[in-house]
């Protein structure tokens, strides 16, 4: 790099300010600026991690390369090395394997990085690494665009970490709500049933245990229900959140594959609450009802709406009980869209698998 600035990072902080205005996620703006700084710095590969909130540990959000360097997943600090090195004003120029700072971040390892931290004090949120075969040359200039390029990023990241904690307040009162309403009914319930089921000295013991193995499944499955209230979408965005719900069913027996497009749009955070919590009750559906094998969620964006689709494999069904048979699964998937002016569709017939369609406007 030249004495003067480069005007490609001048660029690189218009552009990137520009997106952080827009209505772009987290990912599309780190994915934009780390392109900026790799190609105005010459670097290899170039890697933004922010804080999990759980831990020392920073999680990699997005990654950007020109060769075949993998950059970790996960990333742990060393707390008192990091403030120290994070203590003057240009970025950190490391010429050797920097084990006093953390592990290498790069498989193969660079033999020079760059590291970037981004944080408001003495709040770390993040930090921007970059590989490169030798040691950028930065002058003053380009080192206070690049912190400049850090200061946006960490904007973001601050108003991405504020979106999830609405999220999660959101997402909080409803599973306290919900719970109140389990524990005050059905687990109290069930757990007295228990209690009567142990004290039975008489009966068919076939039948005795068939009923024990009954209510012990019921009574698990309030509380993975309960449990899985408290996840909440992550600073990646729905699709990133869209996927980790997959795994987590895929997990539990039922192939859940995710289609569509790789970008969505941001909603606001009611509503992505609303979503996951639709998407995840016709899950549950799939997993415990529709007898299915697999089932896909399509995300797709278009025209100010996002649709979002579950369909599975199995059988199908043609009229569905009703609230007044105890069946109460399709009304509250309608009744959280309608909160959010969603709309819901669901399509089944026996013989031909089951589609729950969920409209939202972004």
């Amino acid at each position: 790099m030249s004495s003067e600035t480069s005007p490609d990072l001048h660029g690189a902080v218009g552009r990137t300010a520009r997106a952080l205005v827009s209505a772009v996620t987290l990912p599309e703006l780190a994915a934009g600026a780390l392109e900026e700084m790799r190609d105005a710095l010459g670097l290899a590969i170039a890697a933004l991690y922010v804080s999990s909130g759980d831990g020392p540990a920073l999680e990699r959000l997005a990654v950007t390369a020109t060769a075949p360097v993998v950059a970790r997943e996960r990333l742990v600090i060393d707390k008192e090395a990091w403030q120290l090195a994070v203590g003057g004003d240009a970025p950190l120029l490391l010429q050797d394997r920097g084990d006093w700072l953390m592990e290498h971040p790069f498989s193969p390892p660079a033999d020079a990085w760059l590291v970037l931290p981004l944080g408001t004090g003495s709040r770390t949120l993040g930090v921007v690494i970059g590989g490169a075969e030798s040691v950028p040359a930065i002058d003053s200039g380009a080192a206070a665009v690049l912190r400049l390029l850090g200061d946006l990023l960490g904007a973001g990241i601050a108003a991405a970490q504020l979106r999830q904690e609405l999220q999660r307040t959101a997402l909080e009162r409803e599973r306290m709500r919900l719970a109140a309403e389990v524990h005050d009914g059905l687990a109290q319930d069930l757990a007295l049933a228990m209690r009567e089921l142990a004290l039975l000295e008489t009966g068919d013991e076939a039948s005795r245990e068939r009923l024990r193995a009954a209510v012990s499944s019921a009574h698990a499955t309030v509380r993975s229900r309960l449990k899985g209230m408290i996840a909440t979408p992550g600073l990646g965005g729905l699709r990133r959140a869209l996927d980790e719900l997959c795994t987590r069913y895929s997990r539990r027996g039922v192939r859940v594959e995710l289609r569509g497009d790789e970008r969505l749009p941001e909603v606001a955070p009611d509503v992505a609450v609303v979503a996951l919590r639709v998407l995840s009750e016709a899950l549950t559906n799939v997993e415990r009802h529709a007898g299915a094998a697999s089932a896909v969620i399509e995300a797709r964006a278009a025209d100010g709406r996002l649709e979002l689709v579950v369909s599975d494999d199995g059988p199908g069904f043609g009229a569905v009980a009703g609230p007044s048979e105890g069946h109460f699964g399709l009304l509250l998937m309608r009744e959280r869209a309608q909160v959010v002016g969603a709309e819901l569709v669901v399509d089944s017939a026996p013989g031909r698998g089951t589609c729950v369609a969920l409209s939202l406007l972004t």
